[in-house]
């Protein structure tokens, strides 16, 4: 019976020093920040109750005096007040290991001068301050085990070896002894102490987990996924490249209608699950709303490897079954940056490749690297196939008042729209129905919203392409081979639209 006693006894102690260890490994944020708000809260109440104590000795204990050890407190408390109205503002912006400097050295200097004031005070005899610091030190900071029986056996080392020169034997003798007990019942309580803090801590991390995953898909909800790209954008090295991928399930409401809600519940979290298998664990993965899920993909720069991983997941959807045959697929869009510190940048880029990805037919993924480069002046965007003699002498003449980027395929006009929509002042599209030139385009700037506004001129090939031009949205059309007069004046109106 003592065995299996002993025995449940080990195992429940090995199940605390583990959840201990849980709790140092993933709560560290939480425990800097725990330290630093004690920090205050120490300095704060040491400075009232030294007053408070400074006056009871004098008015009731006969023969009290200040010794070096009082006036030192005055200093160190000044230097930890500035400090903490720095912390209070910039408190997660400081390294862990510099809190565990800054802590321990305040509650070091503050033991030394306890010490100094034990010893040497007059009308006292009992090394109160020493060993009452001993005692709560391990509910005012938050450290690992041995590190606690480290610093406070330093302490006790120290008043050890002043009071052997300076105190009786017997009296000596006591406070060691009284040293030592707080020691060992210190060294109990900080076990106690960090056993319930990591048992609040982590089942608070788990509670928050839940409460931000989405019930149905198991990743995370829309709040929790803004939150964490929000926090990776502000934290990330400008140099590391990063991707946003949005997967929307293509037709959607047609399975809700023609299965039934649990069939499109089932596809939900059927997605949901390729996401996870499909990406890598350190990928953050989330349900935007409704059908819609994001991937933020840290230190992710390689196009490639991107839309494989992508195509892999439109693949296995693809042998999803309901048991009614019905196909199911999704589009995406994506979008790769580097030096970028705002997520809705990229998300938004990532939201235009998507677009594009349902306008080709759907089951498409579109992915977009955003150029690193900046323009002064206004975009004059040219999206052709051949460069004419006129068109080469209207950029000639164009130059000077606008930036002229040149777009040679669709995806990387599409991309370019995207990014700098904002600077662009007027597009020139070739249309040629005969070899599908500029329609594909045309419809997707018309149709977004975002960039209906942006003046397109359309330099028809023929007659055929300028009537499909107008069919298209384009705000005006001009014949490739037009004078240059031509191009001037209706440049110069559609800029002032």
């Amino acid at each position: 019976m003592e065995i299996i006693g002993l025995s449940k006894i080990t195992k429940m102690h090995k199940r605390e020093n583990k959840q201990i260890l849980e709790y140092f490994h993933t709560c560290m944020d939480d425990i800097n920040e725990a330290n630093l708000f004690m920090l205050r809260k120490v300095c704060m109440y040491v400075s009232i109750t030294y007053l408070v104590v400074l006056v009871l000795g004098f008015s009731m204990v006969r023969g009290y005096g200040l010794t070096l050890g009082h006036i030192l407190i005055f200093p160190l408390l000044i230097v930890y007040f500035f400090f903490n109205l720095y912390a209070r503002n910039n408190g997660k912006k400081i390294h862990t290991n510099l809190v565990g400097i800054i802590c321990c050295s305040f509650y070091f200097l503050l033991a030394c001068a306890f010490i100094y004031i034990d010893i040497f005070s007059k009308g006292l005899s009992d090394n109160f301050w020493t060993t009452m610091l001993v005692l709560v030190f391990p509910t005012l900071y938050i450290d690992r085990m041995y590190k606690y029986g480290t610093e406070e056996l330093l302490v006790v080392v120290i008043y050890g070896v002043v009071a052997y020169f300076i105190e009786e034997r017997d009296l000596f003798l006591k406070h060691l002894y009284l040293l030592f007990a707080a020691y060992i019942i210190s060294m109990l309580a900080a076990h106690i102490v960090l056993e319930m803090r990591s048992r609040e801590c982590l089942y608070a991390k788990e509670l928050k987990r839940f409460s931000s995953l989405d019930k149905l898909t198991h990743v995370l909800n829309k709040a929790a996924l803004v939150d964490r790209m929000e926090e990776y954008f502000v934290a990330k090295p400008a140099e590391e490249p990063c991707a946003i991928c949005i997967i929307d399930l293509d037709n959607f409401k047609d399975v809700n209608d023609n299965l039934g809600h649990n069939a499109g519940d089932m596809l939900l979290e059927r997605v949901g699950q390729l996401l996870i298998d499909n990406f890598r664990a350190y990928d953050v993965i989330g349900r935007y709303g409704g059908d819609e899920f994001v991937v933020l993909m840290p230190q992710m720069g390689d196009v490639a490897i991107l839309q494989m991983r992508c195509r892999t997941m439109q693949m296995f959807l693809g042998d999803f079954d309901l048991g009614s045959n019905h196909d199911f697929s999704v589009s995406i869009g994506a979008a790769i940056c580097d030096g970028i510190r705002n997520y809705e940048e990229v998300f938004k880029m990532a939201d235009d490749a998507l677009y594009k990805s349902k306008l080709e037919g759907k089951n498409r993924c579109n992915a977009w690297v955003i150029d690193a480069k900046t323009y002064e002046k206004p975009i004059l965007l040219s999206i052709r196939g051949e460069m004419t003699e006129a068109v080469r002498r209207m950029y000639a003449a164009e130059g000077e008042r606008f930036d002229i980027v040149t777009a040679l395929t669709n995806d990387d006009a599409l991309r370019t729209i995207s990014q700098y929509h904002n600077q662009i002042r007027i597009i020139l599209l070739e249309v040629d129905k005969e070899r599908g030139l500029g329609d594909t385009v045309l419809k997707y700037i018309k149709n977004r919203q975002s960039f209906a506004s942006i003046p397109v001129l359309a330099l028809a090939m023929d007659q055929e392409s300028s009537f499909l031009a107008h069919d298209f949205g384009a705000d005006e059309v001009i014949m490739i081979d037009s004078p240059d007069e031509e191009y001037r004046r209706i440049i110069d109106s559609l800029v002032r639209m």
